[in-house]
């Protein structure tokens, strides 16, 4: 895609994609059993990396399954790093704050990091994708700095995240694999998009 990405614009890009629903089956039933959600993990893994060198959204087949684990092993480091630990730290402070009758706060609390933990898993998972080296997920400040940048552009995307993992929460493996697809999407070519301008400046 050319020009400055637009939300609206790019999810429905995803959504006209040639056999979306049967990729979108498979992806989510994968997504049910932990363990072998490994697999749909190693295909969003692929998908954010296509991304990344093309600008394009492209969704492939499922095939090379020995490598979808292997790639997936790699999502899935970003992914506990960046999502689901940032949640339980922040739901393990709320429930405490719960005990203190402070539940209102904490409520409050667990829905920002909600809205906050995409945003900070797309910065890392782009930062990864940049040379590929785990290393560069030891650079939380780096990481911290991406994600408050580019909150604003962000929001959206993560609000549309929430949504959907809420209103699909009885089919939450289809929710959390389509709501990765689609945050992917839009944060790999904002990102793409500043990384090309920064390298054509001379950054």
């Amino acid at each position: 895609m050319k020009g400055t990405p637009i939300f609206e614009e790019v999810f429905m890009v995803l959504l006209r994609q040639p056999g979306i629903r049967i990729k979108l089956i498979i992806g989510g039933l994968l997504s049910f059993i932990p363990g072998i959600n490994i697999f749909a993990f190693g295909y969003l893994y692929r998908f954010s990396r296509r991304v990344r060198k093309s600008g394009e959204i492209n969704l492939a087949d499922w095939s090379d399954w020995k490598g979808l684990f292997k790639d997936g092993l790699r999502f899935a480091v970003v992914w506990l790093c960046y999502w689901l630990l940032p949640l339980l730290v922040v739901l393990g402070v709320s429930s405490l704050l719960a005990c203190l009758g402070l539940g209102a706060l904490a409520d409050i609390l667990f829905s920002a990091a909600f809205l906050i933990a995409p945003i900070l898993f797309a910065s890392a998972l782009y930062r990864y994708l940049m040379r590929s080296d785990f290393k560069d997920l030891l650079d939380i400040s780096l990481i911290i700095k991406m994600t408050y940048l580019e909150f604003p552009r962000f929001l959206l995307p993560s609000i549309a995240f929430s949504g959907i993992c809420i209103l699909l929460l009885p089919l939450y493996g289809l929710a959390l694999f389509f709501a990765f697809l689609m945050l992917i999407a839009f944060t790999g070519l904002c990102y793409r998009r500043l990384e090309y301008q920064d390298s054509a400046s001379g950054f």
